[in-house]
């Protein structure tokens, strides 16, 4: 049997004891459940009716009310701390009503809502006013007041204390204050901001939520044997016993109204199939949003209908947003070993342990999709990439875009620490402007104009060139629960795109292109190639930096670049190190200092060990133009597109990257061409 929100206990005084202190319709037991061990007691006994719940189903309720109001056994009920609601109506069924001082009753319209046409909307007002009608009735029987007044005081729901409950005719009597700590919350009921609010004060526990509120008593003893009574337990004394403050009470309000629509939100399309279930997470204040999607799921997975709440109780479709979604993306990105950003994966998250097949299955359900009619998984996972409405193909993609996203970020690659990067907007071939066309600034005379700098027609090109593979996932990778289709792939697709960029970079330096002076990049006549005896060494190093250091603008003036990259084939990457890293030259008997210590950062790169095990290249630092990288609209990650799934059994995914690389300057690098 599972928890039950009710007790029954037969006590050796020839009474039986029943204790309702939750609420009443709760975990799939019903009126029925109750009718059934009723029918247990003893009609000679009395039956002890004890109260602290904040209600719960109408039906279940006007169920319980009614069996117990024809009950043989004289009923006495005790409200031990809360009868609101439809624990209220049953309060009703007893023939004593007993209330400490500071417990509390509450009165108030059964409510719903409903999703159809306008004949539907006014079928569910109707049910609602018979339901109230039925209320109406329980009240009046037992206060004598009419119809009317019962009404009005429902409409504007009212809070009775135990002295006003009797006074009002809602009870019999009032008993001495009783010990008791039960959450309970204030805010989902307009009108607790009253002068009720003496019976209440904050959680003393700094660890507490301020949404929680205990109601404290004096009295001498709590019944024996009561389940679920205390469900936070605070150590408190007189002093403690204090007036929540209005602000406190405001927060609360606050904090119920969005956590009420959050819920709501959550179950979307959902609320009319799982109406009860939706009220029952709404009425209970410990209900988180992810807990009442947790139990959504738990629902649904079941294949039952949840019982009835005896009218359509549904709310307009608005979806949930992103949160079943970005649940689901969270689960697997855990599965995969993705980095999760602070607070991304909850603890009650209904989608952690379960499988693709199972997740397709829920994304279809989420956006209210029958799935009785899929006889197979693959029919399900099929229908859940296909169907318009489903999350699961972009569950899938943001997986996967992320995966790729880890690739290209994660990947060792070194062209971005010596590159420039630019922005192109368009693929049209454009010319960036160059070293010669800006010598240095022009004196300005003392009430002369300033001049435009003349820029000129020469100048490297640029152009984009877009890169890019395909891949799927197919019905078969995810009914094997196979997460490398989804994470393992793009991910080496990120890796890939990246090293795309890498090879095009340093095939600059191995391929040597030609400049738009129509000369390669490294040429003699650009003063930027040395031949025979440049083998990596102090001197060979030294005549480099040199002629670097000696460049010149066609118009003569030297630039005085100063190399910052010394790169290097792996084969040569101890050497090039020993000779940065050495602050004595070299084989130097007499300790004499190294002059090229320091002079250049080191960057190994395997790329040229292809095209020579010798060959090595300085280059410039970021004031100056070397290569520049450029990206379309300055996008410098790949993209990843999905397409609809024709041409596969599943989705295909299309991995692209949109970039160009050029050579700016040939007086920004060198090359040495090195020797044995």
């Amino acid at each position: 049997m599972p928890n039950k929100w009710y007790e029954m206990k037969a006590l050796a005084n020839g009474a039986t004891e029943i204790f309702v202190f939750d609420e009443i319709g709760y975990w799939g037991v019903t009126a029925k459940d109750f009718a059934r061990d009723l029918k247990e007691v003893n009609p000679n006994d009395s039956i002890e009716l004890h109260l602290n719940s904040p209600g719960g189903s109408v039906t279940d309720g006007i169920a319980i009310y009614n069996l117990l109001k024809n009950h043989k056994s004289t009923v006495n009920v005790h409200i031990d701390g809360l009868a609101a609601s439809m624990a209220s109506v049953i309060a009703m069924a007893g023939d004593t009503i007993t209330m400490p001082e500071n417990a509390l009753m509450m009165i108030h319209n059964p409510w719903g809502g409903a999703m159809g046409d306008a004949e539907e909307l006014r079928k569910t007002a109707d049910v609602l006013d018979k339901m109230k009608t039925a209320l109406i009735s329980a009240y009046a029987n037992k206060t004598g007041k009419d119809h009317d007044e019962i009404s009005g005081l429902m409409d504007s729901e009212t809070w009775m204390t135990g002295a006003e409950a009797v006074e009002m005719g809602f009870a019999n009597q009032v008993t001495d204050e009783i010990q008791l700590a039960a959450s309970f919350d204030p805010s989902k009921l307009k009108n607790f901001n009253n002068d009720k609010t003496s019976l209440f004060k904050p959680l003393a526990a700094a660890s507490k939520s301020t949404e929680e509120v205990i109601m404290t008593t004096k009295a001498k003893s709590a019944p024996a044997a009561t389940p679920n009574v205390v469900t936070e337990s605070v150590a408190l004394n007189e002093a403690d016993a204090k007036v929540i403050s209005a602000n406190a009470v405001a927060e609360f309000q606050a904090k119920e109204t969005t956590r009420k629509q959050g819920i709501r939100t959550a179950f979307g399309s959902f609320a009319s199939e799982h109406s009860e279930l939706l009220a029952t997470c709404i009425e209970d204040v410990n209900c988180s949003v992810d807990k009442a999607r947790e139990s959504l799921l738990a629902k649904i997975g079941e294949n039952t209908t949840p019982q009835s709440g005896g009218f359509t109780s549904a709310f307009a479709h608005a979806g949930n947003g992103a949160i079943v979604k970005d649940s689901m993306v969270a689960a697997v990105k855990s599965r995969a070993g993705i980095k999760l950003e602070d607070g991304e994966l909850t603890q009650d998250n209904p989608f952690k342990g379960m499988t693709m097949a199972e997740m397709a299955r829920a994304s279809l359900e989420h956006k209210g999709v029958g799935v009785a009619g899929y006889g197979d998984r693959m029919s399900l996972v099929g229908a859940a990439f296909t169907h318009q409405s489903s999350d699961f193909g972009s569950v899938l993609a943001d997986v996967a875009n992320k995966s790729m996203l880890k690739g290209y970020e994660e990947a060792q690659e070194t062209f971005q620490l010596w590159t420039q990067t630019g922005t192109l907007s368009d693929f049209k071939t454009v010319s960036r402007v160059g070293l010669n066309d800006f010598n240095s600034l022009r004196k300005v005379q003392e009430g002369a104009e300033y001049k435009y700098v003349t820029v000129g027609d020469r100048g490297e090109t640029v152009a984009l060139g877009t890169y890019g593979e395909l891949f799927s996932i197919t019905r078969q990778a995810i009914i094997n629960d196979d997460l490398s289709a989804f994470t393992r792939i793009p991910q080496m697709m990120g890796v890939a795109a990246i090293r795309t960029i890498g090879d095009l970079v340093y095939a600059v330096l191995t391929d040597n292109p030609k400049m738009s002076d129509g000369k390669a990049l490294f040429h003699a006549d650009h003063n930027n190639l040395h031949g025979s005896g440049s083998a990596l060494s102090v001197s060979s190093l030294d005549a480099a930096r040199t002629a670097m250091r000696k460049q010149k603008l066609d118009k003569g003036k030297a630039l005085n670049i100063r190399p910052e990259y010394l790169l290097v084939p792996a084969a040569l990457e101890t050497t090039a190190t020993k000779l940065m890293r050495d602050t004595v030259l070299p084989g130097a008997s007499n300790g004499e200092s190294n002059p090229v210590s320091g002079m250049a950062q080191v960057i190994s790169e395997a790329r040229l060990d292809d095209s020579s095990a010798l060959s090595w290249y300085l280059a410039a630092g970021s004031m100056y133009d070397t290569i520049e990288v450029s990206y379309l609209d300055g996008n410098s990650t790949p993209f990843i597109d999905q397409m609809d799934g024709w041409g596969v059994d599943g989705t295909s995914f299309k991995v692209r990257i949109d970039a160009g690389v050029s050579p700016l300057d040939f007086r920004t690098m060198s090359k040495s061409t090195g020797a044995a």
